[in-house]
């Protein structure tokens, strides 16, 4: 049967499963399971499952090396945070639980042997493999125990209802309150009393408590195909007996396909006194420093109490309550309708270098077990010799604005010291600082329970006057202007050396400066000791700009448009015999006719002068005659034909016969029609002229009429 097994799975699984390797692989990277092997089974079970009110010991596992070990699972589908885990294969590795579900094929035979216990549990005609069981004995303190868990498999989906099922089972032993005793009572199970199996639950039945895992989801976290939800495992004790427990999980038929359940850390409780505590700011979560951090010590029972619950502290150790550290309490009460109390202390400063001392709180409740260990926390506490700084030695240079690194070093205290100096608010050791003057330098030593110490460091440098320089403020000039750049200099250590940028003699201090156009002039002033000043002053020059265009009104009316340079505030027009304006667009009516010179100076803000000039035409008022018949017989008189006028700047004419056939055209007004066409005269009659005028503000004039042809 085991080998139909094998050639059945992977054909189920290549038809189910193909589209969830397609699509669940990349949504599996949104989370991961992570796991540790290699950790001892004592540890797995005190520092990991184990929560309050249960001593543990004889702490035995069998199984592969390969089979156990811890997860953490923040943030993924598993619905448990962190904990122990117990598989029938591997805990990492391609064939482990890690997901997302990307493996059609995934399991391992470790080839280890099954169980007897789950043999007899479930009764499979099958044998088991590859089990694992971790068994323990306990005494609890109240009169139950519980843990939480979450069972997984790659036998889901496709194997539920069939024969090969892998298995698992929480066998308790020990006395019943009920009366006799438990013998390996299975306590895996659903709270309607259904044992936890495959078959038990999945996708069909009781699928409330049913995650399916080939399906996509949010924070997909498991190769396992199918996994529980969350569930809670229970019994009722007798407080103070003596019980075993065995957990176990085997593949059943074949070692393949591999199953595993997750225990989550710190679940497995019962209703007792539990002690922990950390330590608030300070250096470390479980030491106390003197004089730094708070210790929160955190008394809890199991569950919620109906009613106060009062319990004795007992102090020990080498340290001395009210001395060593803040006074403790002797005794505190936890109230009703919550499950701890919390009390502080911190450690007193003494300044006595005494070595680490021990605070040892136990919780002294009297209805505690008899025989079991009492709850306590053990908190070392740690000397703090007074902080200290100590600043280098004072300093002397022969020049100013020296780099110095300025050291430091600290004793005592509380972990590593932060450094400021100041003046400067520099931070650390070395810190370079530039100094200009003789400085005394502070710093200050801060650990990282605020304690302080200072010390100072003198740092001298030449109490000499600082350089200074003056040169000519920025000035704007017009084109051709001169101006006059001066500097004075002084200060400064040994001797000063002065230089202008522009190979002016360095002996001079002024010079007189005419740029073509704006430029920057600087003159710098050095000392003995390297300290350099520089001043510029920026000589503008300003010319404003300016042009102008003009546009008819009328044949002697015009109107003018200047475009000048926003700096330009003043405008001044010559219309040659015709005055002048000031306006920055004038409309102006000459009187002569012809040909006049227009002259536009403008002036920016600065004084600055541009001229410019056009020459324009004023036109004649407008005439205009046509003669109404010519005799083109070549006798000089009237052979022409033509119109006569003045006043516009254009025109074409043209003549056309009887039947509108055009016979002449011209743009020109003197260039006249002979009444011939290439020699040959036309006929004598009535021809149709249209003459087509532009005026001087472009409007167009058109004239129509006959004309007679004789000869």
């Amino acid at each position: 049967m085991a080998k139909f097994r094998l050639a059945l799975k992977p054909i189920l699984r290549s038809s189910m499963l193909l589209w969830a390797v397609l699509v669940l692989w990349p949504m599996g990277l949104m989370a991961q399971l992570q796991t540790a092997g290699g950790i001892p089974p004592a540890d797995l079970v005190q520092n990991i499952l184990l929560g309050g009110g249960v001593q543990v010991w004889n702490v035995n596992l069998t199984g592969s090396g390969m089979a156990y070990g811890s997860f953490t699972a923040n943030n993924t589908n598993l619905g448990l945070n962190s904990g122990i885990l117990l598989t029938t294969g591997m805990i990492s590795g391609p064939n482990g639980p890690q997901g997302p579900n990307n493996r059609p094929d995934a399991g391992v035979d470790n080839s280890f042997q099954g169980s007897a216990l789950l043999n007899a549990e479930f009764g499979f005609s099958q044998p088991t493999f590859n089990a694992t069981t971790l068994s323990f004995n306990f005494i609890p303190q109240g009169d139950s125990i519980a843990f939480r868990y979450v069972f997984g498999s790659e036998e889901y989906r496709e194997f539920v209802g069939s024969e090969f099922n892998d298995v698992f089972g929480f066998f308790i032993s020990g006395p019943n309150p009920a009366g006799g005793n438990y013998q390996n009572q299975n306590i895996a199970r659903l709270p309607n009393g259904t044992k936890v199996a495959i078959n038990n639950v999945n996708h069909l039945t009781n699928s409330q408590f049913y995650v399916d895992n080939e399906l996509p989801s949010p924070g997909m976290s498991l190769q396992y195909d199918g996994f529980t939800r969350v569930l809670t495992a229970r019994a009722k004790v007798i407080p103070c007996s003596t019980y075993t427990i065995r957990l176990a999980i085997a593949d059943v038929a074949d070692g393949i396909y591999d199953s595993g359940v997750f225990l989550e850390a710190k679940s497995f409780t019962s209703d007792g006194l539990s002690m922990y505590y950390t330590v608030l700011n300070g250096i470390s979560k479980d030491t106390l420093h003197e004089g730094c951090g708070t210790a929160a010590i955190v008394i809890k029972n199991t569950l919620p109490l109906a009613q106060n619950k009062t319990v004795n502290l007992l102090l020990q150790g080498n340290s001395i309550n009210g001395v060593d550290y803040q006074t403790l309490p002797t005794q505190v009460t936890i109230p009703a309708g919550i499950d701890s109390v919390v009390i502080f202390t911190s450690a007193l400063a003494d300044g006595l270098a005494e070595g680490t001392e021990l605070l040892i709180v136990t919780a002294d409740d009297p209805n505690l077990c008899p025989d079991i260990e009492r709850p306590s926390v053990r908190i070392p506490i740690a000397d703090v010799l007074p902080l200290t700084v100590k600043a280098m030695d004072d300093v002397s240079f022969a020049c100013n604005n020296q780099v110095v690194f300025l050291t430091a070093s600290t004793t005592g205290g509380v972990g590593m010291a932060s450094l400021t100096w100041s003046p400067g608010n520099l931070s650390g050791s070395p810190v370079p600082a530039l100094v200009g003057q003789s400085t005394q330098f502070v710093v200050s030593a801060t650990d990282v329970c605020q304690n302080t110490a200072t010390d100072t460091v003198y740092v001298q440098v030449p109490d000499a006057a600082p350089l200074n320089l003056t040169f000519s403020p920025d000035t704007v000039i017009c084109p051709g202007e001169s101006v006059l750049l001066q500097a004075q200099y002084g200060g400064g250590i040994g001797e000063l050396v002065f230089i202008w940028d522009n190979g002016h003699p360095s002996d001079s201090l002024s010079q007189w400066v005419s740029p073509p156009a704006s430029q920057v002039f600087t003159v710098s002033v050095s000392d003995s000791c390297g300290n350099v000043l520089s001043q510029s002053a920026r000589i503008t020059v300003r010319a404003p700009q300016t042009r102008f265009d003009y546009h008819y009104i009328d044949n002697n009316k015009i109107i003018f448009d200047s475009e000048s340079s926003s700096d330009v505030v003043d405008w001044l027009w010559e219309f040659a015999g015709s005055g002048t304006d000031t306006v920055e667009d004038p409309i102006r009516l000459f009187v002569d006719t012809g040909f006049q010179i227009v002259r536009l100076t403008v002036t920016n803000e600065f004084g600055c002068q541009l001229q410019v000039e056009d020459t324009i035409y004023i036109y004649p008022p407008f005439g205009f005659y046509i003669p109404n018949s010519f005799t083109p017989n070549n006798d000089l008189l009237n052979d022409i034909f033509r119109g006569y006028g003045q006043g516009f700047k254009d025109i074409v004419w043209r003549v056309f016969d009887r039947w509108g056939q055009e016979v002449f055209v011209s743009s020109h007004l003197k260039r006249g029609w002979d009444g011939q066409r290439e020699g040959v005269p036309y006929p004598l009659g009535v021809y149709v002229y249209r003459f087509e005028l532009i005026l001087p503000n472009n409007r167009p004039k058109v004239f129509m009429g006959n004309v007679n042809l004789i000869r």
